[in-house]
């Protein structure tokens, strides 16, 4: 069985959010009910209160 990877989203990471179209950047991380907020890359659309298992990166994290 293959480990999954956990990781914790942070401000300024491309992701796609299940159920909407297209691709967004976080703006906002809340840690303690673990949510983001995000707006819809080249557009004027914003999400809120989106749990992080809702999220899939489309970019890699980079090393510290």
């Amino acid at each position: 069985m293959a480990l999954s990877e956990k990781r914790i989203p942070q401000i300024g990471d491309h992701v796609s959010v299940r159920g909407e179209t297209g691709a967004f950047v976080i703006y906002s991380v809340g840690h303690r009910h673990q949510v983001v907020q995000v707006k819809q890359i080249g557009k004027d659309f914003a999400l809120g209160t989106i749990p992080w298992k809702a999220l899939t990166f489309l970019d890699k994290p980079t090393p510290s």
